[in-house]
């Protein structure tokens, strides 16, 4: 079977997701310089994040190559824990009654790059997720694992 759009269009969500969270990261670090300057803690989360996000590509890539394992752990990292991590605490922050636009972007100068990164982030992230378990989708993954190999 050959690989429907789908699957093409997931990945390609997937790989906006990882850019928006880059953008995300370097509007939070320019924040962090300008507000307390930058310290081995956060280049140590930095590089941490760095990591990830390169792991996440080589699984992205390894998803668009008909891998079932991988569209499982895509949803498993990115579409539940990664997806957590970016709105359980803005959603605390909501409930104790911060503005939207702060509980999303913080409060500094940056606010609203940071904002716009991760709303970006959260719609790419939801869409991949729909995206890769549609109809089309799913019948590629479904195809025996010979035809993977093959």
């Amino acid at each position: 079977m050959e690989k429907p759009q789908s699957v093409t269009n997931a990945a390609l969500l997937w790989t906006t997701a990882v850019v928006a969270g880059v953008i995300e990261a370097v509007f939070v670090v320019s924040q962090t310089a300008q507000d307390t300057g930058l310290d081995s803690g956060i280049w140590t989360a930095v590089a941490v994040r760095g990591l990830i996000y390169l792991a996440v590509m080589a699984l992205i890539v390894v998803f668009a190559t008909g891998r079932r394992w991988a569209r499982w752990a895509l949803a498993g990292l990115l579409s539940v824990i990664g997806l957590a991590s970016l709105v359980v605490e803005p959603a605390q922050q909501l409930m104790d009654g911060a503005p939207f636009l702060e509980a999303f972007g913080g409060d500094g100068e940056l606010m609203m790059g940071i904002f716009v990164a991760r709303m970006l982030h959260v719609a790419a992230v939801l869409t991949a997720t729909i995206v890769m378990f549609s109809p089309s989708a799913n019948a590629y993954f479904r195809r025996p694992a010979e035809a993977v190999a093959a």
